[in-house]
């Protein structure tokens, strides 16, 4: 009996301690009332508001799908145009850029000494479809060193020289009438100038004013200026004649058309 009691007060003890440390309201918790402002909804009224709402989203990723949809689109036009307008551009450009390499060869022939061998080479080309053109120009031929004696006023006067020097042994001469210069007494052309020096000091010793000077001859000369288009055969016309006489044919610079 004692044993229960004590058991019975232990037991009294543990449950006052029990609570004081936790108190009733947090061990019997009441549940939350739902407030009466609340009203109930529904189910068929919530199912319109979230099918409304899905819609309004699915029409919104829809219309933003499309307006990309679009721009890329767009874009992709542009760069197609793009693409298919630069190779015509560069085309064009290539269109327009001209061929301005020269396509003849031309050169001369020549040199011709009479003008009747140059007409006639000339027509061997012009009957081959080559543009010629004749051309002439002013040579002047060395002939060598001629030894004379000038300053006679007449002709008689050059003869008593030229007897003065056959007596003293020298007997080649001849009297030259040149514009600037008449009654000249020439006593020889040498092709060498020490031979004429020899001699002109040898006349001058023998009391005559002799003197010494290079002799030029002009005469005209002719040469066949030739064009041929560069797609054609070379045209080489001239024979072995042609190249004995000292004819050639040269290649030369295109004259500006």
């Amino acid at each position: 009996m004692k044993v229960f009691f004590g058991l019975l007060l232990i037991v009294n003890i543990a449950f006052a301690v029990f609570q004081w440390l936790l108190p009733y309201e947090q061990l019997f918790v009441e549940k939350k009332k739902i407030p009466a402002a609340v009203e109930l909804q529904l189910l068929s009224e919530a199912n319109i508001e979230i099918v409304s709402e899905s819609r309004r989203v699915a029409e919104a990723e829809a219309e933003a799908e499309t307006t990309a949809t679009a721009s890329a689109t767009t874009r992709g036009k542009a760069k197609s145009m793009a693409e298919v307008e630069k190779p015509v551009h560069i085309r064009s450009k290539v269109l327009v850029v001209e061929d301005t390499s020269d396509k003849r060869i031309c050169y001369t022939i020549g040199p011709f000494k009479d003008k009747e061998r140059a007409t006639e080479i000339n027509g061997r080309y012009s009957s081959k479809r080559a543009d010629t053109s004749l051309k002439s120009s002013l040579q002047r031929d060395y002939q060598g060193v001629m030894v004379y004696i000038d300053g006679h006023k007449t002709r008689e006067e050059a003869v008593r020289t030229a007897n003065r020097l056959a007596a003293k042994g020298i007997r080649d001469h001849i009297i030259v009438n040149n514009p600037d210069s008449p009654n000249l007494l020439s006593l020889g052309v040498f092709g060498l100038k020490k031979n004429a020096d020899k001699l002109r000091d040898r006349v001058v010793k023998l009391g005559f004013r002799a003197k010494s000077e290079a002799r030029y001859r002009e005469r005209t000369i002719f040469w066949l200026y030739a064009e041929q288009s560069s797609e054609s055969e070379y045209l080489q016309l001239l024979d072995d004649a042609d190249f004995d006489t000292g004819i050639s044919q040269t290649p030369t610079e295109c004259l500006p058309t």
